[in-house]
Order: C-alpha cells, then sequence, then structure tokens
C-alpha cells in the first residue's frame, strides 16, 4: 500500500472466517470501481475466488479458469495423476491421512521423504516437512496424529528447481518463460531467493503444454520440474495456477506476463518478443535475510547447514550485487522494499529471541 503503483486499497474480511463478508465487499468494490478483471495473486485469494466464482463471474472477468479446472491444481493428486497420464515422470508418492501411516511405508519409499498438504487449503495445519530416517518420524511425530487435510509423501528429488511458465489462450503459448532457482528458503526447498532466467528446454516446454492443455487451462501458470544435473532427467512437482513468486524476473527481462494477459481479456493482440534476457539474474532481497537467519539456526545442529552457510556468505557478494534484478526494489519506488525489510528483520529478531530464551530455559 506504500507502493506508488497502487492506486487504491482496501481491507476485506477474511475468506475463511467470514466467507459471506467476504465476497459482499469484494463484490461492492467491484461494481463502485467499475473494475473489469479480477487477479487472484496467490494461493488464497486463489482458493478464495474459486470458492465464490459463480457470484464473481457475473460482475467481471476472473483471471483463473473455472472451479472444476482450477481445484485440479489446488489439489495435486489430480495434477499428479494427469502428468502421469500424459507420460510426464512424477516422484514416488503415497497419499496419508494418519502419521500412524508412515512407519508402514518405510520399506516401500527411500529415504529422505517429503511430506506436504495434498491440497491448498486457507490455513495450512501442518507445512512441508522432511523427514530423513525413521528415528526422524518418532522425533516429529511422537503420537499418532490425523492430517486434515490429507499430506503427500513423497521421494526427495534432488536436482534444480525449474519453473516453466505459460500464458494460455485456447489451448494456445502466447507466452513463455523459463527460470532456475539458485538459492531457496528453507535452504533444503521451499521460495526462490535468487534465480536465473533461462532459454525455455525444449523437452519441459513441450512437457508443460501438454499437462496445461490436459488440464483444459487457461490464463497464466507455472509448470515446477525438479531436474537432476547429473544426466539433465526432469520429474514434475506441481502446478501453481496463478502469477509465481518470480514473476517479476520475465518482466524484466522482456516478457510482459500481466499486460499480455489483460490484452488478451480484452481483445487486443500482445505483441510477444521472439527472445528475452536469457542468463538475467533475480534476488528476493528479505528472503536472503530469512534464509541466512534460518542457516545460522540450523548450522548448530546441521552439518549440510553449515555447509550451505558458508556458501552462501562466500555467494554473498554475487547474489546482493547490482547486477541482479531486485524482486521489489526500484529507485522510483524504494518504500515497499525497504519497509518489507525492516519487517523482516522485526520478526526474525523476536523469533531469534524466543529461540535463545527456549534454549537457555532447557539448560538452565
Amino acid at each position: 500500500m506504500t507502493s506508488r503503483s497502487v492506486r487504491d486499497s482496501r481491507y476485506v474480511p477474511r475468506p475463511d472466517l467470514d466467507p459471506v463478508g467476504f465476497v459482499d465487499q469484494i463484490a461492492e468494490l467491484i461494481r463502485h470501481g467499475k473494475h473489469d478483471m479480477l487477479i487472484p495473486a496467490d494461493d488464497q485469494a486463489l482458493m478464495a475466488v474459486t470458492a465464490h466464482y459463480q457470484v464473481l463471474k457475473d460482475l467481471l472477468h476472473i483471471a483463473c479458469p473455472p472451479p472444476e479446472i482450477t481445484n485440479l491444481v489446488l489439489d495435486k493428486v489430480p495434477s499428479l495423476d494427469v502428468a502421469e497420464k500424459c507420460g510426464i515422470p512424477i516422484p514416488k508418492t503415497k497419499l496419508i491421512s494418519n502419521s500412524a501411516e508412515l512407519s508402514k511405508l518405510i520399506s516401500s519409499v527411500p529415504f529422505p521423504w517429503i511430506l506436504k498438504p495434498a491440497r491448498k487449503e486457507l490455513t495450512e495445519e501442518v507445512k512441508t516437512l522432511t523427514i530423513a530416517s525413521a528415528d526422524d518420524i518418532v522425533r516429529k511425530f511422537p503420537t499418532a496424529r490425523d492430517f486434515a487435510p490429507p499430506m503427500l509423501l513423497q521421494e526427495y528429488c534432488s536436482g534444480a528447481g525449474v519453473g516453466v511458465e505459460m500464458l494460455l489462450h485456447d489451448g494456445q503459448c502466447v507466452a513463455i518463460f523459463q527460470h532456475r532457482r539458485l538459492e531457496e528458503v528453507p535452504y533444503t526447498g521451499g521460495f526462490s531467493v535468487t534465480a536465473v532466467a533461462e532459454q525455455p528446454d525444449s523437452d519441459l516446454a513441450e512437457k508443460s503444454l501438454l499437462l496445461l492443455r490436459a488440464l483444459h487451462w487457461e490464463g497464466p501458470a507455472m509448470v515446477e520440474f525438479k531436474v537432476n544435473p547429473r544426466d539433465g532427467s526432469a520429474v514434475f512437482m506441481e502446478v501453481n495456477g496463478r502469477y509465481w513468486g518470480t514473476i517479476s524476473l520475465p518482466t524484466s527481462a522482456g516478457i510482459d506476463f500481466p499486460l499480455y494477459h489483460w490484452q488478451l481479456v480484452h481483445g487486443e493482440v500482445p505483441s510477444v518478443p521472439a527472445e528475452y534476457a536469457a542468463g538475467r539474474k533475480w534476488r528476493w532481497t528479505a528472503g536472503h535475510l530469512w534464509r541466512l537467519n534460518g542457516l545460522l539456526l540450523a548450522s548448530r545442529r546441521s552439518s549440510a547447514a553449515r555447509k550451505e552457510l558458508i556458501h552462501s556468505l562466500l555467494n554473498l557478494p554475487w547474489a546482493l550485487g547490482a547486477s541482479a534484478h531486485d524482486s521489489l526494489f526500484t529507485p522510483s519506488d524504494p518504500m515497499p522494499a525497504i519497509l518489507e525489510m525492516l519487517e523482516m528483520i522485526r520478526f526474525h529478531s523476536w523469533d531469534d529471541i524466543k529461540t535463545l530464551f527456549r534454549h537457555f530455559s532447557r539448560h538452565s
């Protein structure tokens, strides 16, 4: 709201706590502002809009497919099934509804495991976990507990996270972009902290388009793969059915997905360049602080974290150098990035104080 690019803003009720108030106020905002396009910008917004799609679609264009299609990517199981039917490799996967089921899978799924919610929810009780061994199961789940929603247990797939972003219209790919994650938070895998633009890999592009067409997708989406550096083999991970966190990377490299999307909705023909600036680096500066803070805490008990911390500190001049495009900061509109950094410092300072207090309390 401090950005010069934000003309107006409104607080609305949380859709999980007050769904009626949420949709009523969104509808009133649309009517009052005479808006003609609604863009869900994160998973919570996508879920909320999908839940009230029939009410909102009579007021304006909703920049996501109907619920029967969007729910295929909000729930990871159907999208994995569709990918497998398309012949796209997926991780070995099991659906888990209770933690007691984990011990029964020790012999059938090799460690380490990734445990994550099977579908997106407005509030997630359990987030993504890494389980390294049978002993780790006991440490993290000392007593049996139910998972609501169910969890996906997947084998860990090594390699770099690669995102293939596409804008589809009537089954045709209007624009395509590819990026590779270089650093993530947490360091074991998560949100991009640094990334680099790449030329689209023909095999990944073909798989992505095949999958999105099979889903009958319309609009923007990112298809995420893990690519093994040894042999280049790729495993499908998930589809993000909305604009992704690194959206400022393609924009800075010359592919303006939001503009092309708006033009298509308004009957215009986008002028998409044949090439973009492959090799363009991108960083999320506040995320770097988050990542380094996590590495410092984890390095007390993990040799892998210590090794990654040293590597990250040596790589810091490159990561924070002027050659990388900042995800948020611009000289003409600096306040959003400054305030985000201050909020990140405040949050982690308080969190670290609580962690130290618990540590000394246990050893006093």
